[in-house]
Order: C-alpha cells, then sequence, then structure tokens
C-alpha cells in the first residue's frame, strides 16, 4: 500500500535538468534519483508506528516510475507555506521552511513520555534546523536538571499553538558583557599589583628612617585576595561598590569631625636643632632631643605667611581646621628669621615656623586614615602623600580613595555610578573564570530565548539592586562581581518553571531542583569575600522582573489575566523597592543590623570574617 503522496506513474518534470531542493534552498548538480529517496525518507518519518514500519517496507524498492516528480515534491514541500507560524519562520530565516513540529496524525506530541527526556522530540529531515534554538522550559538547566514535560496531546489546542514557537536569539548580550568583563580584567590587572594570595590579612615590616629621623621597623596589615587580583584599595580606587563614595556618609563624616577635635588639641615637636619637626600630641613627642610647642602647627602660622589675603588676624585663630593653608615658603626664611617681636612687642616664637617639616599628611588604607607619616614611610604603606599640607584637616581623603571621576563639590562623595559599574569588574581571575562560565551557559541559553534587551533589563536590574542593598546592609566593605545579575539571572529560571507550571510533569520536583541548587549557592555565599547580600538582593529583582518581561504560555483566558495582574504587580512593586532602596541608602542610610553578619559569613575563627564586618576605623594617627 503506497502513500497518497508517492504516485504510481508519475515522471519527474524537466528530468535530470531539474534542480533539486534542499532545505528549501535551490542547489542544482543534485542526482534527482538520490534525492528522492532521500524526499520519502522524510515522508516517512511523518507517519505514525505501524504507518512508518508498512511504508519504509513498500517505498523501499519503487521504482523510478512510482516515486513521485520533482513538480509534487515542490508542491508538498511549500504547501505549509499557507500556515502563519511556517511563514513567519520562513521570513526570519530568509527561505522557506516547513513547520518544526512533528505531526503524527491527529496528534501533537511536546516531548518524549520516556523518562529523562529533557527536549521535544528532533524534528524531521529536511526542516530548519533546531541547533541552538531555545523552547520554552528547555535549554541548558533543562538538561543538567533531567527535566520532563507532558505530552502535547494534553494541552489544549491554543497551548500547542504558543508551543510551537522556537526561539533561537542571537547571544548579542552575553557576548558584549563578556567582552567588556575579560578587558576590564586585562586593565586592572596591567594598572595595579596583585596582591598576597589568602584569606586573612598579611603582615608587611620594614626598616626605615622615620620622620623623626631615626631607623625604626615598621609595620602594617596588607589585605590579601584569594582570587588571584588586586588588593581592596586598589579595586575601590576603579570603582568598586563602596558607600563612602557614593554618598556623603554621616558616620564617615562625623568620625572626621571627631579627629578633627582631636588634631586641635596637637602641637608640633621640633628637634634642637631644627632639622626635623612634626605635628602629633605632646604624649608622642618622647625625644630627648626634641621639645613640644603648644597650640603650633609645624610650618604654618601667621607670622610665616605673606601671602596678603591671608594677612587678617582674625584667620588665624580658633581651631586649627579653619586656618589658611598658607606654608612658610623658603625665599621667606631669612624674614622669618630676623622676626623679633610682633607690633604689640610680644616676643614671637618661630622655631615652629624655621624647622624642617620631616611629616605630612598621609591618606592610608582602604577608609583614608590620615596620618602624620614621612613621604618614605607613606610610600611604603602605599598610602598619598600630601606635601603641601601639613594638617589632615586641609586634605580630603575620600577624594584620594575613591579615585575616578573625583566629586563635583569638595567633600561631597557623589560617584552614585558605582551602583552599576561593579557588575562589570571582578576580584581576579579566579572570579573572573566563574562569572564568564555562568555567562557562557545559562545567561547564554536565557538569552537566545528571552532576547537581549529582555536578558538585559532583568541582569541590569538584578545588578543593581544587589549592590544597593550590599551598599546599605554591609556599607564599608568594598565589592565588585555581577554575582547579584548572575542570581538574578537564577531567579527567571524560577519563574519560568512557575509560569509555564503545567507543561512539566511533576513542576513540584522541577522548581525543588532549582531552589536547592539556590540554596547550595547561598552556602556557599557565607564564606568571606563573597556578598551574600548581593545575591539576595539580585535574586529578589531578579525574580520580579522577570515576571513582567519574560515570555510565557497562557493556558487559558482566565490565565492570561491572572498573569497580566501579576506582571503589573510586580512592575510596581520593582519601582517601589529600589525607589525604597536609594531613599535608605541616601537619606535615611540605616546599617545597623547585629545579626546579618550570619547572612553573609558565619565566623567560625575570630578572623575568618575580617574582611566580611568591615567597620570605621580611627581616620588620624598622630
Amino acid at each position: 500500500m503506497s502513500h497518497p503522496y508517492y504516485r504510481a506513474g508519475e515522471e519527474d518534470e524537466g528530468g535530470e535538468a531539474m534542480a533539486g531542493f534542499q532545505g528549501g534552498r535551490r542547489s542544482t548538480g543534485v542526482n534527482s534519483n538520490r534525492w528522492q529517496q532521500k524526499y520519502q525518507t522524510m515522508r516517512a518519518k511523518k507517519l505514525k508506528g505501524d504507518v512508518v514500519e508498512r511504508n519504509n517496507s513498500e517505498t523501499g524498492n519503487l521504482s523510478r516510475g512510482q516515486r513521485p516528480g520533482a513538480f509534487t515534491m515542490m508542491r508538498d514541500f511549500y504547501k505549509g507555506y499557507t500556515d502563519p507560524e511556517t511563514r513567519a519562520a520562513t521570513l526570519k530565516h530568509g527561505r522557506p521552511v516547513q513547520s518544526t513540529t512533528r505531526k503524527f496524525g491527529d496528534n501533537e506530541f511536546f516531548g518524549s513520555d520516556k523518562p529523562g527526556a529533557a527536549k521535544r522530540d528532533a524534528t524531521m529531515e529536511g526542516d530548519i534546523h533546531t541547533d541552538g534554538e531555545r523552547n520554552i522550559g528547555e535549554g541548558f538547566m533543562a538538561d543538567i536538571l533531567d527535566r520532563e514535560f507532558v505530552t502535547m496531546s494534553k494541552l489544549p489546542v491554543e497551548v500547542r499553538k504558543q508551543l510551537r514557537v522556537k526561539f533561537d536569539n542571537r547571544p548579542y548580550f552575553t557576548s558584549w558583557v563578556m567582552f567588556v568583563n575579560i578587558v576590564i580584567v586585562i586593565i586592572t590587572l596591567a594598572t595595579q599589583s596583585i596582591a598576597p594570595v589568602g584569606f586573612v590579612d598579611k603582615l608587611v615590616t620594614r626598616q626605615l628612617l622615620r620622620h623623626n629621623l631615626a631607623y625604626e621597623t615598621i609595620g602594617y596589615n596588607q589585605t590579601t585576595n584569594f582570587w588571584i587580583g588586586p588588593d581592596y584599595q586598589s579595586l575601590i580606587h576603579l570603582g568598586a561598590k563602596y558607600s563612602p563614595c557614593m554618598r556623603k556618609d554621616k558616620e564617615y563624616f562625623e568620625k572626621i569631625e571627631d579627629d578633627i577635635a582631636v588634631e586641635d588639641g596637637t602641637g608640633c615637636c621640633i628637634r634642637e636643632d631644627l632639622n626635623a619637626c612634626w605635628q602629633t600630641k605632646q604624649s608622642q613627642c618622647t625625644s630627648s632631643f626634641a621639645k613640644f610647642k603648644e597650640n603650633k602647627v609645624c610650618g604654618l602660622g601667621k607670622h610665616g605667611c605673606y601671602n596678603e589675603a591671608y594677612s587678617n588676624e582674625s584667620l588665624w585663630e580658633g581651631a586649627y581646621s579653619t586656618w589658611p593653608n598658607c606654608p612658610v615658603e623658603e625665599e621667606h626664611r631669612a624674614e622669618i628669621s630676623a622676626l623679633d617681636k610682633d607690633k604689640n612687642g610680644v616676643k614671637i616664637e618661630k622655631d615652629h615656623l624655621l624647622c624642617e617639616v620631616s611629616a605630612r599628611p598621609c591618606c592610608i588604607g582602604l577608609q583614608g586614615e590620615c596620618t602624620i607619616v614621612s613621604q618614605e614611610e607613606c610610600s611604603f604603606r602605599k598610602g598619598f602623600f600630601h606635601e603641601n599640607a601639613t594638617l589632615c584637616s586641609q586634605v580630603s581623603c575620600i577624594t584620594d580613595v575613591c579615585g575616578l571621576s573625583g566629586f563635583l563639590f569638595d567633600n561631597v562623595p557623589d560617584q552614585f555610578y558605582r551602583a552599576l559599574l561593579p557588575t562589570f569588574m571582578h576580584a581576579g581571575i579566579i572570579h573572573l573564570a566563574i562569572t564568564l562560565v555562568f555567562q557562557a551557559t545559562i545567561l547564554r541559553d536565557m538569552e537566545k530565548f528571552a532576547g537581549w534587551w529582555r536578558i538585559g533589563f532583568i541582569y541590569f536590574a538584578s545588578g543593581i539592586g544587589g549592590t544597593m542593598l550590599s551598599a546599605i546592609l554591609i556599607p564599608y566593605q568594598p565589592e565588585v562581581g555581577a554575582s547579584g545579575a548572575l542570581y538574578g539571572i537564577l531567579a527567571s529560571l524560577i519563574v519560568e518553571v512557575v509560569v509555564n507550571w503545567k507543561i512539566y510533569k511533576s513542576p513540584f520536583l522541577e522548581l525543588a531542583k532549582l531552589l536547592l541548587l539556590l540554596a547550595l549557592l547561598f552556602l556557599v555565599g557565607l564564606l568571606p569575600w563573597i556578598d551574600n547580600y548581593a545575591h539576595i538582593g539580585g535574586f529578589l529583582f531578579g525574580f520580579l522582573t522577570s515576571f513582567v518581561v519574560l515570555p510565557h504560555v497562557n493556558f487559558s483566558e482566565e490565565d492570561r489575566i491572572a498573569k497580566l495582574v501579576v506582571q503589573i504587580a510586580c512592575g510596581v512593586l520593582s519601582v517601589v523597592l529600589f525607589a525604597l532602596l536609594f531613599i535608605v541608602f541616601y537619606l535615611a542610610q540605616g546599617s545597623t543590623c547585629e545579626n546579618c553578619i550570619y547572612i553573609n559569613c558565619i565566623p567560625f575563627t575570630d578572623s575568618f570574617c575580617q574582611d566580611s564586618t568591615m567597620e570605621l576605623r580611627p581616620r588620624i594617627g598622630v
């Protein structure tokens, strides 16, 4: 028994000169007899069960006269073009194609009934290729988690039509963001030195000439980095999340005000030979060869300033922080030395003006602590030395620490772009490698399904949301990386399961697999140098925005309306939460959460979480 398409006695129209068609493309010089045999196989694969076997046996030995002619094959190939799905696919791919859904009689199958089937049945030979295509519910994670789907025949006709749609978006966003990540890490490693590898700070010591002209062994704790990359201070300077650089942090500047008050109680410690002097507390001026001048500033005073703008004596009264920055110039030293008494007949003290200032402000560490040290010591401790200043109140250490574009107004941090910039940065080579693996697999797979603008929207919304939550809860801990954005993509996988619930054989099991994976990743986030707050914030915003923009299946009119309501609610909630985060961060600046430490890091030892609980330290060391 022959299939109706195999019309006995029909001859090829045009004979060997007639070109064959493969996959909708005209191909000249193809052997007609060979192509017709291939065509028989294609048509046979569309028959159901026993029909396939019967026609395989009956058509296998058909003579040339019994096989369909070229015109018949062309007509059959193009007959499906009137179908809307096939027509849309033809316009998309630029060539005539057939529907990619297999049909067996009146039944269409969404997936195999066999356990472990994570993909739909393969399309018949000759259709458009499905390599790289991404259907609803499928993809990389579906293969990893071994998902099972219900058969198409159990779903309504309208649902079947929606499930026939194949997604084959090109991963433009994934390619771009991976390229940017790699370039930024290369620039970082090329311009910054690599920190020692480890989990706890490393003590570094050296013997050098200090400001009191004595050789001493000094040391400091250098931050380590087990990701194989630069230290914290370098990351802040390049754009890491760091709250004092993003806002005028109340606690930070209150600490500065307290330290300025301490500075007003200092004086000038002067060596007897005037070869060295430095600003310090009286208790720190212990050298037998030095004397302490109370209420004096080394190298600064009204009798040493020859700038007419600062000639008013009232400018030199009150706290040191209000004094003009008018240091003694070398050309005026002879004039100062010749001074004896002022206009009121009071003897002028001039030793603090004629001595050689051997220590000046140096901004050191992550928080820009200001200390009065020599230039050599400042360089050893990798600080920012201010050779034209004499007091810490005259410098802005936060500007030195933050770097980048500086601030629009002095001492008013405004680098709000740090909410997004850390998403493109990484702490080191290992950190970058982990991110690239995720992006090349899960992110790329989701972009093929959702498209570049949808996945980009979820990615950046999650990244900014995670950064802002981290900036509120741990404002003084620098953070870089795309972990918040990547957790947002993981949240979109959960949303995909939730909104397409009925296509899975065991939806609760599929959801449990994803939640278990997230729980394991959350446990990993309890280690130092990993920011669980960014993970939580990224997951939350990824979950909400995925409901708004991800494609989904509507199983009924009521289901469509319900999902529309959820989309609107999630969109509104996302905007409200974003506004709330920014209000709390910039206005309320609430960051007190004593027990939150156990969400971000579990202190197995006293020093295990020292990098995850950074607090403000004194700014001035005098």
